[in-house]
Protein backbone atom coordinates (compact mmCIF):
# COMPACT_ATOMS: atom_id res chain seq x y z
CA UNK A 1 0.00 0.00 0.00
CA UNK A 2 1.22 3.27 -0.50
CA UNK A 3 2.84 4.73 2.48
CA UNK A 4 2.94 1.60 4.17
CA UNK A 5 6.57 1.57 4.03
CA UNK A 6 7.08 0.54 7.75
CA UNK A 7 9.96 -1.92 8.52
CA UNK A 8 11.24 -1.68 4.89
CA UNK A 9 15.47 -0.66 5.41
CA UNK A 10 16.37 2.75 4.57
CA UNK A 11 19.08 1.27 2.25
CA UNK A 12 16.15 -0.98 0.83
CA UNK A 13 14.09 1.92 -0.55
CA UNK A 14 17.21 3.73 -1.54
CA UNK A 15 18.25 0.53 -4.32
CA UNK A 16 14.52 0.90 -5.31
CA UNK A 17 15.09 3.89 -6.28
CA UNK A 18 18.20 4.51 -8.12
CA UNK A 19 17.16 1.03 -10.09
CA UNK A 20 14.11 2.55 -11.28
CA UNK A 21 15.66 6.14 -12.01
CA UNK A 22 18.32 4.13 -14.05
CA UNK A 23 15.24 1.72 -15.49
CA UNK A 24 13.43 4.72 -16.41
CA UNK A 25 15.90 6.84 -17.95
CA UNK A 26 17.43 4.10 -20.20
CA UNK A 27 14.03 1.82 -21.55
CA UNK A 28 14.05 1.80 -25.52
CA UNK A 29 11.45 -0.71 -26.22
CA UNK A 30 13.45 -3.86 -24.83
CA UNK A 31 13.40 -5.44 -22.49
CA UNK A 32 17.58 -4.34 -21.31
CA UNK A 33 20.44 -3.27 -23.21
CA UNK A 34 23.73 -4.81 -22.93
CA UNK A 35 25.41 -2.01 -22.84
CA UNK A 36 25.19 0.25 -19.65
CA UNK A 37 27.69 3.14 -20.47
CA UNK A 38 25.72 6.39 -19.16
CA UNK A 39 23.87 8.67 -21.50
CA UNK A 40 25.16 12.15 -21.25
CA UNK A 41 21.65 13.05 -22.83
CA UNK A 42 19.43 11.68 -20.49
CA UNK A 43 17.85 14.39 -18.11
CA UNK A 44 16.44 13.40 -14.51
CA UNK A 45 12.78 13.62 -14.35
CA UNK A 46 12.35 10.87 -12.02
CA UNK A 47 9.16 11.97 -9.68
CA UNK A 48 7.91 8.77 -8.25
CA UNK A 49 8.52 8.74 -4.48
CA UNK A 50 10.07 5.92 -2.36
CA UNK A 51 6.45 4.78 -0.95
CA UNK A 52 4.84 3.99 -4.63
CA UNK A 53 8.36 2.53 -5.28
CA UNK A 54 7.80 0.35 -2.11
CA UNK A 55 4.28 -1.08 -3.05
CA UNK A 56 6.33 -3.38 -5.27
CA UNK A 57 8.51 -5.28 -2.65
CA UNK A 58 7.33 -8.70 -2.30
CA UNK A 59 9.09 -10.80 0.69
CA UNK A 60 7.32 -13.54 -0.71
CA UNK A 61 10.11 -14.05 -3.54
CA UNK A 62 13.32 -13.75 -1.23
CA UNK A 63 15.16 -17.19 -0.82
CA UNK A 64 17.95 -18.82 0.86
CA UNK A 65 21.05 -16.72 0.50
CA UNK A 66 23.91 -17.88 -1.38
CA UNK A 67 21.26 -20.66 -3.34
CA UNK A 68 21.16 -18.42 -6.51
CA UNK A 69 19.42 -21.61 -8.83
CA UNK A 70 16.83 -22.64 -6.42
CA UNK A 71 15.88 -19.59 -4.38
CA UNK A 72 12.56 -19.58 -5.86
CA UNK A 73 11.85 -22.85 -5.07
CA UNK A 74 9.73 -21.75 -1.97
CA UNK A 75 7.08 -20.73 -4.54
CA UNK A 76 6.93 -24.14 -6.72
CA UNK A 77 5.20 -26.92 -5.37
CA UNK A 78 4.19 -30.39 -6.79
CA UNK A 79 0.73 -29.14 -8.51
CA UNK A 80 0.81 -25.28 -9.16
CA UNK A 81 3.32 -25.51 -11.74
CA UNK A 82 4.41 -26.43 -15.37
CA UNK A 83 7.83 -27.24 -16.90
CA UNK A 84 7.51 -25.57 -20.29
CA UNK A 85 11.16 -27.15 -21.36
CA UNK A 86 11.28 -30.35 -20.12
CA UNK A 87 14.57 -29.19 -18.39
CA UNK A 88 13.21 -27.06 -15.97
CA UNK A 89 14.54 -24.06 -17.31
CA UNK A 90 11.30 -22.44 -17.30
CA UNK A 91 8.76 -23.16 -15.15
CA UNK A 92 5.43 -21.53 -15.03
CA UNK A 93 2.82 -20.82 -12.64
CA UNK A 94 -0.58 -19.82 -13.46
CA UNK A 95 -2.17 -16.82 -11.28
CA UNK A 96 -5.04 -15.98 -13.29
CA UNK A 97 -6.82 -17.30 -16.44
CA UNK A 98 -6.97 -15.43 -19.65
CA UNK A 99 -9.64 -15.69 -22.38
CA UNK A 100 -8.99 -16.95 -26.18
CA UNK A 101 -6.52 -18.74 -28.14
CA UNK A 102 -2.66 -18.66 -27.02
CA UNK A 103 -0.13 -15.79 -28.39
CA UNK A 104 0.51 -17.08 -31.83
CA UNK A 105 4.50 -16.68 -33.47
CA UNK A 106 5.49 -13.67 -34.50
CA UNK A 107 3.19 -11.75 -33.21
CA UNK A 108 3.13 -8.53 -31.14
CA UNK A 109 2.40 -8.85 -27.27
CA UNK A 110 1.35 -6.01 -25.10
CA UNK A 111 2.36 -6.99 -21.67
CA UNK A 112 2.96 -5.74 -18.16
CA UNK A 113 5.60 -7.28 -15.72
CA UNK A 114 7.19 -7.34 -12.39
CA UNK A 115 10.71 -8.88 -12.52
CA UNK A 116 12.88 -9.97 -9.51
CA UNK A 117 16.36 -11.85 -9.30
CA UNK A 118 17.12 -14.58 -7.06
CA UNK A 119 18.11 -13.40 -3.15
CA UNK A 120 16.61 -9.78 -4.01
CA UNK A 121 12.81 -9.34 -2.87
CA UNK A 122 12.82 -5.87 -4.54
CA UNK A 123 12.30 -6.15 -8.39
CA UNK A 124 14.26 -5.01 -10.45
CA UNK A 125 11.97 -3.52 -13.12
CA UNK A 126 8.02 -2.55 -13.50
CA UNK A 127 6.76 -1.45 -16.45
CA UNK A 128 3.49 -0.71 -13.82
CA UNK A 129 6.00 2.58 -13.17
CA UNK A 130 6.99 3.08 -17.06
CA UNK A 131 4.25 5.55 -17.99
CA UNK A 132 1.31 2.96 -16.97
CA UNK A 133 0.91 1.69 -20.49
CA UNK A 134 2.17 -2.09 -21.26
CA UNK A 135 5.44 -2.69 -22.73
CA UNK A 136 5.11 -3.85 -26.24
CA UNK A 137 7.14 -6.50 -27.92
CA UNK A 138 7.59 -9.05 -31.17
CA UNK A 139 7.98 -12.21 -31.01
CA UNK A 140 10.83 -14.22 -32.88
CA UNK A 141 13.13 -11.40 -33.55
CA UNK A 142 15.06 -11.41 -30.44
CA UNK A 143 13.73 -8.71 -27.90
CA UNK A 144 12.82 -10.81 -25.10
CA UNK A 145 15.26 -13.21 -23.09
CA UNK A 146 14.34 -16.90 -24.27
CA UNK A 147 12.34 -18.21 -21.13
CA UNK A 148 10.59 -15.10 -21.50
CA UNK A 149 9.61 -15.78 -24.60
CA UNK A 150 8.71 -19.48 -24.17
CA UNK A 151 6.43 -18.25 -21.57
CA UNK A 152 4.16 -16.11 -23.08
CA UNK A 153 3.35 -18.13 -25.96
CA UNK A 154 1.91 -20.39 -23.63
CA UNK A 155 -0.15 -16.82 -22.47
CA UNK A 156 -4.00 -15.92 -23.33
CA UNK A 157 -5.51 -12.63 -23.03
CA UNK A 158 -5.52 -11.07 -19.84
CA UNK A 159 -3.95 -13.74 -18.23
CA UNK A 160 -1.47 -13.09 -15.17
CA UNK A 161 1.35 -15.92 -14.70
CA UNK A 162 4.49 -16.28 -12.92
CA UNK A 163 7.43 -17.52 -14.51
CA UNK A 164 10.81 -18.78 -13.04
CA UNK A 165 13.71 -18.57 -15.62
CA UNK A 166 17.40 -20.66 -15.46
CA UNK A 167 20.15 -18.37 -16.14
CA UNK A 168 20.62 -20.62 -19.53
CA UNK A 169 17.34 -18.75 -20.93
CA UNK A 170 17.85 -15.64 -19.64
CA UNK A 171 21.06 -13.83 -19.44
CA UNK A 172 23.61 -16.61 -18.62
CA UNK A 173 27.04 -16.31 -17.18
CA UNK A 174 27.56 -12.31 -18.32
CA UNK A 175 24.44 -10.81 -16.63
CA UNK A 176 23.43 -7.22 -17.13
CA UNK A 177 25.61 -5.51 -14.55
CA UNK A 178 24.85 -3.49 -12.69
CA UNK A 179 21.47 -5.06 -12.16
CA UNK A 180 21.33 -8.09 -13.38
CA UNK A 181 24.36 -10.31 -11.79
CA UNK A 182 25.73 -13.45 -13.64
CA UNK A 183 24.20 -16.63 -14.06
CA UNK A 184 21.34 -15.26 -12.16
CA UNK A 185 17.65 -16.95 -12.61
CA UNK A 186 15.12 -14.74 -12.85
CA UNK A 187 10.72 -14.59 -11.80
CA UNK A 188 8.67 -12.41 -14.12
CA UNK A 189 5.28 -11.90 -12.79
CA UNK A 190 3.83 -11.19 -15.96
CA UNK A 191 0.12 -9.98 -17.23
CA UNK A 192 -0.89 -10.89 -21.22
CA UNK A 193 -2.89 -7.75 -21.80
CA UNK A 194 -3.43 -8.42 -25.80
CA UNK A 195 -1.53 -9.20 -28.54
CA UNK A 196 -1.66 -8.26 -31.97
CA UNK A 197 -0.88 -9.56 -35.70
CA UNK A 198 2.02 -8.05 -37.56
CA UNK A 199 -0.83 -7.06 -40.25
CA UNK A 200 -3.18 -5.41 -37.28
CA UNK A 201 -0.13 -3.58 -35.68
CA UNK A 202 -0.34 -1.32 -38.42
CA UNK A 203 -4.08 -0.38 -37.78
CA UNK A 204 -3.24 0.11 -34.13
CA UNK A 205 -0.75 2.22 -34.25
CA UNK A 206 -2.53 4.46 -36.96
CA UNK A 207 -5.86 4.72 -34.36
CA UNK A 208 -3.15 5.50 -31.69
CA UNK A 209 -1.89 8.31 -33.63
CA UNK A 210 -5.58 9.82 -33.51
CA UNK A 211 -5.41 13.34 -31.06
CA UNK A 212 -9.13 11.83 -30.47
CA UNK A 213 -7.93 8.14 -29.98
CA UNK A 214 -8.37 7.92 -26.63
CA UNK A 215 -11.96 9.78 -26.03
CA UNK A 216 -12.89 7.37 -28.68
CA UNK A 217 -11.49 4.55 -26.70
CA UNK A 218 -13.04 5.72 -23.40
CA UNK A 219 -16.75 5.41 -25.34
CA UNK A 220 -15.76 1.98 -26.30
CA UNK A 221 -14.97 0.87 -22.68
CA UNK A 222 -17.68 2.78 -21.58
CA UNK A 223 -20.48 0.98 -23.70
CA UNK A 224 -18.58 -2.19 -22.53
CA UNK A 225 -18.88 -1.11 -18.69
CA UNK A 226 -22.48 -0.38 -18.64
CA UNK A 227 -23.32 -3.85 -21.00
CA UNK A 228 -21.51 -6.01 -18.15
CA UNK A 229 -23.51 -4.17 -15.67
CA UNK A 230 -26.77 -5.07 -17.24
CA UNK A 231 -25.63 -8.37 -17.75
CA UNK A 232 -24.41 -9.03 -13.96
CA UNK A 233 -27.85 -7.57 -13.22
CA UNK A 234 -29.80 -10.28 -14.79
CA UNK A 235 -27.19 -12.63 -13.45
CA UNK A 236 -25.01 -13.74 -16.34
CA UNK A 237 -22.02 -13.43 -14.39
CA UNK A 238 -19.92 -15.60 -16.73
CA UNK A 239 -20.96 -12.42 -20.06
CA UNK A 240 -20.36 -9.97 -17.47
CA UNK A 241 -16.75 -11.22 -16.92
CA UNK A 242 -16.27 -10.80 -20.22
CA UNK A 243 -17.30 -7.80 -21.02
CA UNK A 244 -15.41 -6.14 -17.83
CA UNK A 245 -12.07 -7.94 -19.21
CA UNK A 246 -12.35 -6.56 -23.03
CA UNK A 247 -13.07 -3.64 -21.11
CA UNK A 248 -9.86 -3.70 -19.18
CA UNK A 249 -8.05 -4.24 -22.47
CA UNK A 250 -9.18 -1.29 -23.88
CA UNK A 251 -7.90 0.71 -21.00
CA UNK A 252 -4.62 -0.98 -20.49
CA UNK A 253 -3.75 0.31 -24.31
CA UNK A 254 -5.77 3.69 -24.10
CA UNK A 255 -2.75 6.25 -24.80
CA UNK A 256 -3.31 8.99 -22.50
CA UNK A 257 -1.69 12.40 -23.48
CA UNK A 258 -1.97 14.44 -20.38
CA UNK A 259 -2.66 13.70 -16.16
CA UNK A 260 -6.03 14.15 -17.04
CA UNK A 261 -7.09 11.55 -19.45
CA UNK A 262 -4.26 9.64 -17.11
CA UNK A 263 -7.09 9.87 -13.96
CA UNK A 264 -9.89 9.38 -15.90
CA UNK A 265 -8.18 5.89 -17.48
CA UNK A 266 -7.22 4.91 -13.51
CA UNK A 267 -11.27 5.91 -12.58
CA UNK A 268 -12.99 3.38 -14.93
CA UNK A 269 -10.12 0.84 -14.18
CA UNK A 270 -10.72 0.77 -10.13
CA UNK A 271 -14.35 0.07 -11.20
CA UNK A 272 -14.07 -2.48 -13.39
CA UNK A 273 -11.67 -4.46 -11.14
CA UNK A 274 -14.05 -3.94 -8.59
CA UNK A 275 -16.88 -5.11 -10.54
CA UNK A 276 -14.75 -8.10 -11.20
CA UNK A 277 -13.90 -8.75 -8.21
CA UNK A 278 -17.84 -8.88 -7.17
CA UNK A 279 -18.57 -11.43 -10.39
CA UNK A 280 -15.42 -13.70 -8.97
CA UNK A 281 -17.19 -13.60 -5.64
CA UNK A 282 -20.62 -14.39 -7.21
CA UNK A 283 -18.30 -17.60 -9.47
CA UNK A 284 -16.50 -18.51 -5.85
CA UNK A 285 -13.68 -17.83 -7.36
CA UNK A 286 -11.81 -16.30 -4.52
CA UNK A 287 -8.11 -16.00 -5.74
CA UNK A 288 -9.20 -14.52 -8.35
CA UNK A 289 -11.03 -11.84 -6.33
CA UNK A 290 -7.49 -10.97 -4.58
CA UNK A 291 -5.99 -10.77 -7.84
CA UNK A 292 -8.30 -8.18 -8.53
CA UNK A 293 -7.32 -6.09 -5.62
CA UNK A 294 -3.50 -6.80 -6.69
CA UNK A 295 -4.16 -5.45 -10.14
CA UNK A 296 -6.25 -2.24 -9.02
CA UNK A 297 -3.70 -1.47 -6.57
CA UNK A 298 -0.87 -1.38 -9.27
CA UNK A 299 -2.95 1.82 -11.05
CA UNK A 300 -5.63 2.88 -8.91
CA UNK A 301 -3.87 3.93 -5.64
CA UNK A 302 -2.08 6.58 -7.02
CA UNK A 303 -4.89 8.55 -8.94
CA UNK A 304 -8.16 7.84 -7.78
CA UNK A 305 -9.88 7.59 -4.78
CA UNK A 306 -9.86 4.18 -2.79
CA UNK A 307 -12.65 1.66 -3.42
CA UNK A 308 -14.82 0.57 -0.27
CA UNK A 309 -16.35 -1.97 -2.05
CA UNK A 310 -13.03 -3.76 -3.89
CA UNK A 311 -10.95 -3.85 -0.11
CA UNK A 312 -14.75 -5.27 1.34
CA UNK A 313 -15.10 -8.08 -1.81
CA UNK A 314 -11.15 -8.75 -1.08
CA UNK A 315 -11.30 -9.12 2.31
CA UNK A 316 -14.29 -11.24 1.98
CA UNK A 317 -12.74 -13.98 -0.61
CA UNK A 318 -9.58 -13.78 1.88
CA UNK A 319 -12.34 -15.11 4.90
CA UNK A 320 -13.46 -17.46 2.70
CA UNK A 321 -10.14 -18.39 1.86
CA UNK A 322 -9.46 -19.06 5.55
CA UNK A 323 -6.87 -16.11 5.61
CA UNK A 324 -8.17 -14.23 8.44
CA UNK A 325 -5.16 -12.25 9.27
CA UNK A 326 -4.65 -10.73 5.84
CA UNK A 327 -9.23 -10.44 5.63
CA UNK A 328 -9.48 -8.28 8.50
CA UNK A 329 -6.59 -5.96 7.19
CA UNK A 330 -8.61 -5.39 4.38
CA UNK A 331 -11.64 -5.18 6.12
CA UNK A 332 -10.34 -2.30 8.35
CA UNK A 333 -9.41 -0.86 5.51
CA UNK A 334 -12.87 -0.62 4.10
CA UNK A 335 -13.89 0.71 7.36
CA UNK A 336 -11.46 3.10 7.78
CA UNK A 337 -12.93 4.59 4.61
CA UNK A 338 -16.75 4.31 5.56
CA UNK A 339 -16.98 3.48 9.45
CA UNK A 340 -20.68 3.90 9.87
CA UNK A 341 -20.92 1.25 7.32
CA UNK A 342 -23.03 -1.71 8.53
CA UNK A 343 -22.28 -4.20 5.90
CA UNK A 344 -19.06 -3.66 6.85
CA UNK A 345 -19.56 -4.37 10.13
CA UNK A 346 -21.17 -7.39 9.31
CA UNK A 347 -18.81 -8.79 7.70
CA UNK A 348 -16.36 -8.36 10.22
CA UNK A 349 -19.01 -10.12 13.44
CA UNK A 350 -18.80 -13.16 10.45
CA UNK A 351 -15.25 -13.07 9.82
CA UNK A 352 -14.76 -13.77 13.93
CA UNK A 353 -17.69 -16.82 13.76
CA UNK A 354 -15.75 -18.31 11.20
CA UNK A 355 -12.82 -17.90 12.64
CA UNK A 356 -14.10 -19.54 16.01
CA UNK A 357 -15.16 -22.42 13.29
CA UNK A 358 -12.22 -23.06 11.51
CA UNK A 359 -10.31 -23.20 14.47
CA UNK A 360 -12.89 -25.42 16.12
CA UNK A 361 -12.37 -27.76 12.88
CA UNK A 362 -8.66 -27.65 13.04
CA UNK A 363 -8.82 -28.91 16.52
CA UNK A 364 -10.76 -32.21 15.35
CA UNK A 365 -8.43 -32.44 12.09
CA UNK A 366 -4.91 -32.02 13.08
CA UNK A 367 -5.16 -33.92 16.24
CA UNK A 368 -3.07 -36.26 14.81
CA UNK A 369 0.53 -34.87 13.08
CA UNK A 370 0.63 -38.52 11.23
CA UNK A 371 -2.82 -39.10 9.81
CA UNK A 372 -3.12 -39.57 6.38
CA UNK A 373 -4.11 -36.39 3.94
CA UNK A 374 -6.71 -38.80 2.71
CA UNK A 375 -8.13 -40.24 5.95
CA UNK A 376 -11.58 -39.93 6.96
CA UNK A 377 -12.92 -37.23 8.81
CA UNK A 378 -13.63 -38.18 12.59
CA UNK A 379 -17.29 -38.11 13.66
CA UNK A 380 -16.69 -35.09 15.83
CA UNK A 381 -15.80 -32.88 12.40
CA UNK A 382 -19.43 -33.90 11.32
CA UNK A 383 -20.78 -32.71 14.77
CA UNK A 384 -19.26 -29.28 14.43
CA UNK A 385 -19.99 -29.14 10.73
CA UNK A 386 -23.83 -30.24 11.06
CA UNK A 387 -23.94 -27.23 13.69
CA UNK A 388 -22.20 -24.66 11.54
CA UNK A 389 -24.35 -25.45 8.34
CA UNK A 390 -27.78 -25.16 9.69
CA UNK A 391 -26.73 -21.79 11.25
CA UNK A 392 -25.37 -20.83 7.44
CA UNK A 393 -28.69 -22.00 5.83
CA UNK A 394 -30.90 -19.88 8.32
CA UNK A 395 -28.31 -16.36 8.72
CA UNK A 396 -27.72 -14.23 6.09
CA UNK A 397 -24.40 -15.48 4.85
CA UNK A 398 -24.30 -16.02 1.40
CA UNK A 399 -21.12 -18.36 0.77
CA UNK A 400 -19.85 -21.01 3.88
CA UNK A 401 -16.21 -22.78 2.84
CA UNK A 402 -14.94 -25.41 5.08
CA UNK A 403 -11.32 -27.17 4.85
CA UNK A 404 -11.55 -31.06 4.21
CA UNK A 405 -8.81 -33.56 3.82
CA UNK A 406 -8.78 -34.45 0.39
CA UNK A 407 -10.96 -38.50 0.71
CA UNK A 408 -13.25 -38.25 -1.98
CA UNK A 409 -15.90 -39.72 0.20
CA UNK A 410 -15.86 -36.77 2.61
CA UNK A 411 -16.79 -34.12 -0.48
CA UNK A 412 -19.42 -36.79 -1.40
CA UNK A 413 -20.89 -36.24 2.24
CA UNK A 414 -20.90 -32.36 2.26
CA UNK A 415 -22.44 -32.48 -1.07
CA UNK A 416 -25.22 -34.48 0.29
CA UNK A 417 -25.61 -32.51 3.37
CA UNK A 418 -26.09 -29.24 1.55
CA UNK A 419 -28.39 -30.35 -0.90
CA UNK A 420 -30.52 -31.15 1.66
CA UNK A 421 -30.94 -27.92 2.00
CA UNK A 422 -30.42 -27.29 -1.70
CA UNK A 423 -27.61 -25.83 -1.45
CA UNK A 424 -24.55 -25.44 -4.19
CA UNK A 425 -21.51 -26.85 -3.61
CA UNK A 426 -17.75 -25.57 -5.16
CA UNK A 427 -14.44 -26.63 -5.12
CA UNK A 428 -12.02 -23.81 -4.80
CA UNK A 429 -9.25 -23.72 -7.00
CA UNK A 430 -5.89 -21.57 -6.96
CA UNK A 431 -4.33 -21.24 -10.46
CA UNK A 432 -6.11 -23.70 -11.91
CA UNK A 433 -5.79 -26.61 -9.67
CA UNK A 434 -8.29 -27.69 -6.81
CA UNK A 435 -7.74 -27.52 -3.44
CA UNK A 436 -9.54 -29.01 -0.45
CA UNK A 437 -11.51 -25.73 0.18
CA UNK A 438 -15.18 -26.42 -0.67
CA UNK A 439 -17.49 -23.47 -0.84
CA UNK A 440 -21.24 -23.93 0.18
CA UNK A 441 -23.22 -21.29 -1.79
CA UNK A 442 -27.04 -20.26 -1.29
Amino acid sequence: MAGDNDGIPESVLGILKTASEEILNKQDGYCFTVDNEPDENVKETFSYNDAELAEFINFDMIGEEGDNLDSFNHLISNTNHKDLTGDRKVLKILLNSGIGQVVPENYVVLIHYIAYISNLQEPFDVTYLQGRRPKRFTLGNGELIPGLEIGIKTMTTGENARFIIKPELAYRELGCPPRIPPNATILFDVHLVSFLSPESIITFDRENRDPDAFNKNLVQVKKLHFEANEQFKLKNTDKAVFKYNRALELLHIAGCKNDNEEIEMMKYLNRIYTNLSLCYLKQCAFNKVCRMGIEALKYSERFSKRSTKLFFNWGKALRLLKDFTEAKKKLEIARKLEPQNETIQGEIHKLQKDKEFHRNVELITLKDDNADDNERLAPEFWEVFNTHLTEFYTGNDDVLTVMLNKNPDDIEVVKNKASAYDLQVHVITKAGVPTNCIAIKK
